[in-house]
């Protein structure tokens, strides 16, 4: 039964989708996606973070997926996160621990 209601909504998209490619824009629907930008972290903030999760430098370097001595140079103030290191930054500055464990990044064992 929810295989039928499935492919039924699908068939119905791709039939709307047809449609809109013929001009027919009435059953259109927009979204307006805004994306944040780019924060950027100093090198308390960084510790800061780190030190909330309870992560050595080498953890929470494999946790961003960069090298301990990055780490050790952003505290240190010697360089600065670039790119995506900065969203996942914000992501764990917000997210904390609970992100971490709902995405299987770590698992708190007691």
């Amino acid at each position: 039964m929810a295989e039928h209601k499935a492919f039924k909504s699908m068939m119905k998209g791709l039939e709307e989708s047809l449609e809109y490619a013929k001009g027919d824009k009435s059953k259109a629907r927009k979204m307006s996606v805004t994306v944040a930008e780019l924060p950027s972290y100093r090198n308390k903030e960084i510790k800061r973070i780190r030190e909330d999760l309870n992560l050595t430098q080498r953890n929470f370097a494999f946790v961003l997926g960069v090298s301990q001595k990055t780490v050790e140079a952003w505290e240190s103030g010697r360089n600065m996160p670039q790119g995506i290191a900065r969203r996942f930054l914000q992501m764990l500055q917000f997210g904390g621990k609970k992100f971490l464990r709902d995405f299987n990044i770590i698992s708190v064992k007691l």
